[in-house]
């Protein structure tokens, strides 16, 4: 089975700057802030460096988290740093497997990286929060953004120390494993479709 590295048939599949945009120019109509939006920081990250006052700590804050896993029921990229494991379109919690990833976040955004990955308070996946909804959370409804801006790597060489295959589902928007000759479990409804780049995600 080949995998397709970019989709370059449909721009609106993949998640981009001019849908970043509109979801900053819709909050900032509907008179909320980033914090409003965001709320507490929930998640497994903290507060991010655009919010501290020293140099010293935000450059502290630039790092990467590990704790990130895959799930053998739905294939997709959960946070597996709490005592449950969030909520699995395939029913219960997640079940964590191979690699523990540690992933990149509050860095900039660059050709070969991308930004607005966010943590699920409801699910505990991974998701994109670039576009004017949030996907389809298994949890219910769309999904919930919390903690850190992950700014993960992608369509770059595979390495020892990485994984590529990670892909968006346009679907549910969340991040999965593409590398089976099946797509794991979507929670907006049966397997996870591709689309986008070829994210190669470090691990420990």
């Amino acid at each position: 089975m080949g995998f397709l590295t970019v989709r370059d048939e449909d721009p609106q599949s993949r998640p981009g700057r001019r849908a970043v945009l509109a979801r900053a120019l819709g909050l900032a109509a509907a008179g909320l802030g980033t914090a409003a939006a965001v709320g507490a920081a929930t998640g497994p990250a903290s507060a991010s460096p655009a919010k501290t006052s020293s140099p010293a700590k935000t450059k502290a804050a630039l790092a990467n988290q590990a704790d990130w896993r895959f799930c053998t029921k739905c294939y997709g990229m959960f946070f597996r740093g709490y005592p449950t494991d969030g909520a699995c379109p395939a029913g219960s919690g997640h079940d964590a497997a191979g690699y523990n990833f540690n992933l990149p976040y509050n860095i900039p955004e660059t050709p070969t990286a991308q930004h607005n990955w966010r943590f699920c308070t409801k699910c505990y996946g991974m998701f994109f929060w670039g576009y004017p909804d949030d996907g389809r959370c298994p949890a219910g409804n769309a999904h919930a953004a919390a903690g850190y801006d992950f700014v993960l790597p992608h369509d770059i060489p595979e390495t020892a120390t990485t994984q590529r295959n990670w892909r968006f589902c346009p679907k549910c928007y969340g991040l999965y494993y593409y590398g089976y000759p099946t797509n794991g479990r979507c929670p907006a409804g049966n397997a996870h479709s591709m689309a986008g780049y070829d994210f190669v995600l470090p691990h420990l």
